[in-house]
């Protein structure tokens, strides 16, 4: 499955505002499936080794965002601050893998005149409920003052 069949794009539906957000508020369980193909992808888009055994960790990060987006969707000029990732097991990159992501809300804030989001993502294999990675994304997204300047 690809991340543009399970992410909203900006502008598709209006926007979640910065007071919209709810701190430790889950989001909704998300499911795909990663295959091959988008492995295969996602090496090749970032020069990587298209053969390997093994997908890419990171690839994951193409996911992340469709996560939250599932619940609130992105305002127009969203910009991704801080991602941290700890990974805790390999995906092979020749068979589809079943993922089950789950997530929630952990802060919003501001600083500096921006606003910003934080929230969190596990990661697990639908098969057997192991857990593949953990995230914490921090995203700024343009505030109502900053449109109206």
């Amino acid at each position: 499955m690809r991340p543009s069949d399970v992410k909203p794009r900006e502008g598709e539906v209006r926007g979640t505002r910065f007071e919209e957000y709810i701190i430790h508020d889950p989001l909704p369980e998300m499911r795909f499936t990663l295959t091959p193909e988008v492995i295969r992808e996602y090496a090749v888009s970032i020069d990587a080794d298209p053969d390997r055994p093994f997908a890419l960790p990171s690839v994951l990060c193409v996911y992340l965002m469709a996560v939250l987006y599932r619940k609130y969707p992105p305002a127009q000029g969203g910009i991704m601050a801080a991602n941290e990732f700890e990974f805790h097991r390999t995906l092979p990159a020749d068979v589809p893998t079943a993922i089950v992501a789950n997530g929630r809300i952990e802060a919003k804030f501001e600083k500096r005149g921006r606003q910003y989001i934080q929230y969190s993502v596990t990661f697990r294999s639908e098969e057997d409920g192991s857990l593949i990675a953990t995230a914490v994304n921090t995203s700024t997204f343009p505030n109502e003052q900053a449109k109206a300047a």
